[in-house]
C-alpha cells in the first residue's frame, strides 16, 4: 500500500510539473526571440534536459554519444564563421540548447524503447517455457519479439536521422559546393519538381556530391550506433529502481515531445533558422496569391488610373522581354571580347535605342528579383509583396489588353509570385508543359505564339525568355554553337547569349511590323557566372550574377508624341538602376497616371530619379552596387 501510495503521488508530482513546463513554453513562445526572458528560460530548459539524459542513462557510453552529437550539430557554426558569416554569442547558445534537447529526445527515446524490449524479451522467456510444458515450438514465441526488436530499431534509426536532419543538411551541402545552403537556395528548389531538381543535379554534379555522401552516410551511422548503446536497461525490469526511472523517462519523454512545438522553432539553431525563413518566404507567396482578388477590387476603383492623352487614340503596342540569367560582363555590346551581340552592337546606335551602362539585379535569383521587378515593391519603399500591384493588374486596370507568353514551367511544387501576376493577364501561353525546366522548344518557339493583336486596341506584352539557364548546351539550335575556346562551359554559355540576341531582335521586329508599336523593353533578370554550382548562387554571389543588361526600344511615333521620356531616357541611361524598379519604367512607358503610391524619384524615365552610383542596391537592400563594380 505504501509503495502503491508513492508511485500514485509520484506520478501525479510529474504531470503537475509536466503541465508546470508546458505553461511556462506556452508563455515563452510569444515573447520576442531577443528576449532576455526567453533566452534564459530555453538555455535552462536544455540544460534540464540534459541532466535527464543523464539521469536515465548513466554510463560512458552515453558521454561519448554526446560529445560527438555535439561535434555532428556545433560543427555549422565553425563552418559559418570559416566563410565569415555573422553569428553572434546570442544565437550560437540557442543552437547549442537546441542540439541539447534533440539529443536529450533521442536518449529518452532510446530508454523507452530499450525498456520495451527488455520486457518484451522477458514475457516471452515466461512463454517460451510455458510452451515448452505444453510442446509448444519455442521459435514462433521468440520470433515476436525478435520482431518488435528489429521493428523498433529501425524506427529508432529513422529518428536519429531527423534528429540529425539540420547539421546533415548543412555540413553536406558545404562539402559538396564549398558554401552553406541558404534559405534561397531552398527557395529555388522548392519551385522545381523532381525531374528539375535532376536536371540541376545532373548540371552540377562533381565527385565531391560522392564525399558529401559518404559523409552522410558515416554521420548518421556512427551517431546511431553511439546513440544504440545508451541507456541499457536490467533485467530485473520490475525492480523499484527502474519502475521509478520509467516515470521519470515518461515524464521527460513528454516534456521534450512539447518543446518540439513550443521551444525548438523559438531556439534558431543556425540550419532550422535557414529552414524556418524559407517557410516564412513560401507563405508570402501564397498570401500573395490569396490577396490578388482584393487588389484588383481595389483597381476597380482607383477613377484617377487612366492612360495619357499623348498616347495614339486608336491603339498603342508594347513589349516587355524578360531574360534569364544573362549578364552584361560577358556580352559585345557592354565590351565583352566576343561578338555575341551583333544585333544590339547595331540597333545601340540607333536614335530610337536606349542602353543602359549600369543596370543592376536585385538579387541573383529569378523568383525574389521579379517579385519585385514586376511589382511595386522594391528595395527603397516599405510596401510589402504581398499588398503591391503588379505591373500586369495596373496595365489591364488603364485599359490594356494584357499578355503573358513564356518558355520556362509554370509551376514547381509552390507557387510564386510570378505565375500570380502572369495569371492576371488576358492571355497566358506557357510553351513549356514539360516537367523538366529543359523544356521542349528553343525561345523561338515564342515568335510563332507571338499573339496577333488588334492594332486598334491598346495592347501590352510580356515574354519571359529560357534564355541562358543553366545546360546551356541545351538552350540553343545547334547553328548558334559556334564558341570555340579553352573552356567549353564559357563558350556554351557565349553561345546562349548570341542566340538570345537573335531572339530579342526577332521579337523586335515582329513588333515593329504593327502600326501601333510604341516601344519595348528587354532586360535580363539576374546575372551567371558559369562556374559557380547553380550559376547564381546567393551565397557566392559575385558581380557577374548581379551586372544586366538592360535596353529600351522606342518607335519614331512615341519619341514624337511623349518626348520627354524619350529624352530623360537618354538623359539618364548612364546612371545607375537597379531592375527592382523595373514597375516604375514601365507605368512610366506605358503612361499610365494615378497609380498608387507612385514614386517619380524611382523612375528613371522622369527628370526628377535621384539615384546615383553609392545609393542603389542590390541583395535586397543589403548592398550597395558598389561592391560590385569591376
Amino acid at each position: 500500500m505504501i509503495k502503491s501510495s508513492s508511485d500514485l503521488y509520484k506520478s501525479v508530482s510529474y504531470i503537475v510539473l509536466a503541465l508546470a513546463i508546458t505553461v511556462i513554453l506556452y508563455f515563452v513562445n510569444d515573447l520576442s526571440l531577443q528576449s532576455m526572458l526567453a533566452f534564459t528560460t530555453y538555455s535552462i530548459f536544455g540544460l534540464f534536459c540534459l541532466w535527464s539524459s543523464f539521469h536515465l542513462c548513466k554510463s560512458k557510453n552515453l558521454i561519448i554519444a554526446f560529445l560527438f552529437f555535439e561535434i555532428t550539430y556545433l560543427s555549422v557554426y565553425v563552418l559559418s564563421i570559416s566563410l565569415s558569416l555573422n553569428t553572434s554569442l546570442f544565437d550560437f547558445i540557442k543552437g547549442v540548447d537546441f542540439s541539447f534537447v534533440v539529443f536529450s529526445l533521442l536518449a529518452c527515446i532510446k530508454f523507452v524503447f530499450n525498456r520495451i524490449t527488455n520486457r518484451s524479451s522477458s514475457t516471452n522467456t515466461s512463454s517460451t517455457d510455458s510452451c515448452s510444458s505444453y510442446s509448444c515450438s519455442s521459435n514462433s514465441c521468440l520470433k515476436s519479439s525478435n520482431l518488435s526488436k528489429h521493428l523498433l530499431s529501425i524506427l529508432y534509426f529513422v529518428l536519429v536521422f531527423i534528429g540529425l536532419f539540420f547539421p546533415l543538411l548543412m555540413i553536406c551541402y558545404y562539402v559538396a559546393t564549398g558554401s552553406l545552403i541558404s534559405s534561397d537556395i531552398i527557395l529555388a528548389l522548392a519551385q522545381t519538381n523532381g525531374s528539375e531538381g535532376k536536371e540541376f543535379f545532373v548540371s552540377n554534379f562533381n565527385v565531391m556530391w560522392v564525399v558529401s555522401f559518404v559523409i552522410l552516410v558515416v554521420i548518421v551511422a556512427v551517431n546511431y550506433i553511439l546513440l544504440n548503446r545508451v541507456c541499457a536497461v536490467s533485467k530485473s525490469a520490475e525492480s523499484d529502481k527502474q519502475s521509478s526511472k520509467l516515470q521519470f523517462a515518461l515524464f521527460s519523454l513528454f516534456v521534450m515531445i512539447v518543446s518540439v512545438f513550443l521551444a525548438l522553432p523559438r531556439m534558431d539553431y543556425l540550419p532550422y533558422a535557414v529552414v524556418k525563413v524559407t517557410s516564412r518566404q513560401l507563405d508570402n507567396f501564397d498570401a500573395y496569391k490569396k490577396q490578388k482578388g482584393a487588389r484588383l477590387e481595389k483597381l476597380k476603383t482607383l477613377t484617377s488610373l487612366k492612360l495619357d492623352n499623348n498616347l495614339n487614340a486608336d491603339g498603342n503596342l508594347f513589349v516587355l522581354v524578360i531574360g534569364e540569367s544573362e549578364t552584361r560582363d560577358r556580352m559585345g555590346v557592354y565590351g565583352f571580347n566576343r561578338d555575341n551581340t551583333p544585333n544590339l552592337s547595331k540597333e545601340s546606335e540607333s536614335l530610337n535605342t536606349v542602353l543602359f551602362k549600369n543596370a543592376y539585379a536585385s538579387w541573383p535569383q529569378t523568383v525574389q528579383v521579379l517579385s519585385y521587378a514586376l511589382t511595386q515593391a522594391n528595395q527603397y519603399s516599405s510596401i510589402e509583396t504581398v499588398d503591391a500591384f503588379s505591373i500586369m493588374e495596373i496595365a489591364k486596370a488603364a485599359g490594356y489588353t494584357t499578355y503573358w507568353l513564356s518558355n520556362q514551367r509554370k509551376f514547381g511544387v509552390y507557387e510564386t509570385p510570378i505565375t500570380v501576376v502572369a495569371s492576371t493577364a488576358d492571355k497566358e501561353i506557357w510553351t513549356n508543359g514539360s516537367a523538366k525546366m529543359e523544356g521542349v522548344f528553343f525561345d523561338e518557339e515564342l515568335l510563332n505564339r507571338f499573339p496577333k493583336i488588334d492594332p486598334k486596341k491598346n495592347n501590352f506584352i510580356v515574354i519571359h525568355l529560357m534564355g541562358s539557364h543553366q545546360k546551356y548546351e541545351k538552350r540553343l539550335p545547334s547553328e548558334y554553337k559556334v564558341f570555340k575556346g579553352d573552356d567549353e562551359n564559357n563558350d556554351y554559355y557565349d553561345d546562349t547569349v548570341l542566340y538570345t540576341d537573335h531572339i530579342v531582335s526577332e521579337i523586335y521586329k515582329k513588333a515593329k511590323s504593327y502600326s501601333s508599336f510604341m516601344g519595348m523593353v528587354y532586360l535580363s533578370d539576374h546575372g551567371e557566372d558559369p562556374h559557380i554550382v547553380g550559376g547564381h548562387d546567393p551565397v557566392n554571389v559575385n558581380a557577374q550574377m548581379l551586372r544586366i543588361p538592360a535596353v529600351v526600344y522606342f518607335s519614331d511615333n512615341y519619341i514624337n508624341r511623349c518626348k520627354n521620356i524619350y529624352t530623360n531616357l537618354k538623359a539618364n541611361s548612364d546612371n545607375y538602376w537597379s531592375n527592382d524598379l523595373l514597375y516604375e519604367l514601365m507605368v512610366s512607358l506605358l503612361r499610365i497616371e494615378g497609380a498608387p503610391n507612385f514614386n517619380l524619384k524611382l523612375d528613371i524615365a522622369s527628370d526628377k530619379y535621384d539615384l546615383d552610383k553609392n545609393s542603389v542596391m542590390t541583395m535586397y537592400g543589403k548592398k550597395h552596387v558598389t561592391e560590385y563594380e569591376k
